[in-house]
């Protein structure tokens, strides 16, 4: 496992903070902004960054790709038990021995965070568990409900009229060969990707529901509003995605196979689509009537995507099985954890399988009002609201007072 230190503020004694990769290519640079340079700052922290197994350079087998036999050690179990291993050499040199562990993570890194605690309680003495969707779920349709919510609450009035009006058009030129025809010019799509077939319609709708996705996960309500402000004002649904966007230069190709080739080759997607198939599901469904885009993304599209990309035991039974492990394992949403702090924003989709009520006085949830996905971990970064700072500030007091440090100056 590849890691980063960074012992800038470091005193002998002093706290080691470790931020937990997640499904992705660690970077130092996350050491050096957030929630973990402030912490680190005031209590003469060290601060270490874990790659996950799988991601980024840190690969057991040259060919990860080529053989799926390889990914059966890529688990949240086998990741944690890595993280461990770190601890315990850090913990092995004489400068670190006396110093308490903290663990920080946001999204699955998130669930990573509480999950130390509660496999590894003897060797992390808190941590900070941002964003996490500690639930597995199979049918995630709640994320699109969240995002539906979003935008009734910030959007303009005739926004979600507006949306269902253009998902439902999008249903029915696929109807008919001279609808596709005109879909297909509409959104320039490539020549010879069919949209006759139901799983390049699927990846098409995929495409097509992201933005509003990205909106809600990543986004404020001002980027919301402005949003429903371009759709208001068009005649025709115009995404800002490039991917989507009307260019004569390059088509758009939505061929399922395609998608699953370019998963296969991708070390990061097929890392973390085999976790979803495995032990997760997170698949974000259009399966619930409380949203605007229709029928568009059903159960199978995500189940088929497993089997064609991994083979075909990879089937929805796996997925089941993988699911109610992960929570017999965890504990879903009732972990028995203590010196853990949930955060998440209210606007973030992936809050619906977060934890967003106290468990106990040791293990409370703050939920940030008109907040996003992991904003809380960069309360520092530009455009942080009053709500982040705060909520901040009162998770580095409960980290303080957990493992038994001075409330020193704040940095933010």
């Amino acid at each position: 496992m590849r890691y980063f230190e960074n012992l800038n503020f470091f005193k002998y004694k002093g706290p080691v903070y470790i931020y937990i990769g997640g499904e992705g290519e660690a970077n130092p640079r996350y050491l050096s902004a957030g929630i973990i340079k402030a912490l680190a700052q005031e209590t003469n922290g060290a601060m270490f960054m874990t790659e996950h197994r799988y991601y980024g350079k840190s690969l057991p087998f040259d060919d990860i790709l080529e053989k799926v036999k390889h990914m059966k050690w890529l688990s949240s179990r086998q990741a944690m038990a890595d993280i461990a291993h770190l601890i315990k050499s850090i913990k092995t040199n004489p400068t670190f021995k006396l110093s308490k562990v903290v663990v920080i993570g946001g999204s699955y890194a998130g669930n990573l965070a509480a999950w130390m605690r509660l496999m590894y309680s003897d060797l992390v003495d808190a941590a900070i568990a941002s964003s996490g969707p500690v639930l597995a779920k199979k049918d995630f349709f709640e994320y699109i409900e969240k995002v539906n919510e979003n935008y009734e609450l910030y959007g303009t009035e005739q926004c979600l009229d507006k949306i269902k009006k253009d998902f439902a058009t999008y249903e029915e030129m696929l109807q008919s060969s001279e609808g596709i025809e005109e879909l297909k010019n509409k959104f320039n799509i490539c020549p010879e990707c069919d949209m006759n077939v139901v799983e390049n319609q699927w990846v098409f709708f995929s495409a097509l529901t992201g933005e509003f996705m990205s909106n809600s996960q990543y986004g404020n309500p001002q980027r919301i509003k402005e949003h429903c402000s371009k759709l208001d004002n068009s005649m025709r649904y115009n995404s800002s995605d490039t991917m989507l966007r009307n260019s004569k230069s390059n088509c758009k190709n939505f061929k399922f196979d395609s998608m699953i080739k370019d998963i296969q080759r991708d070390l990061g997607a097929y890392s973390w689509v085999y976790q979803t198939c495995t032990e997760f599901g997170y698949f974000q469904t259009t399966t619930s009537d409380s949203q605007p885009f229709g029928e568009v993304l059903p159960l199978d599209f995500f189940v088929k995507t497993c089997r064609n990309v991994y083979g075909s035991d990879f089937n929805e039974g796996r997925v089941d099985k993988g699911v109610d492990t992960t929570n017999k394992i965890y504990g879903g949403l009732s972990p028995n954890v203590t010196r853990v702090v949930f955060v998440n924003g209210d606007m973030d989709p992936w809050s619906r399988l977060g934890i967003l009520e106290d468990l106990s006085y040791e293990a409370p949830a703050t939920v940030i009002h008109r907040a996003s996905h992991c904003t809380d971990l960069f309360p520092d970064a530009p455009g942080a609201s009053e709500e982040i700072k705060e909520a901040a500030k009162h998770v580095k007091y409960l980290i303080k007072r957990w493992i038994g440090v001075d409330d020193n100056s704040e940095v933010f």
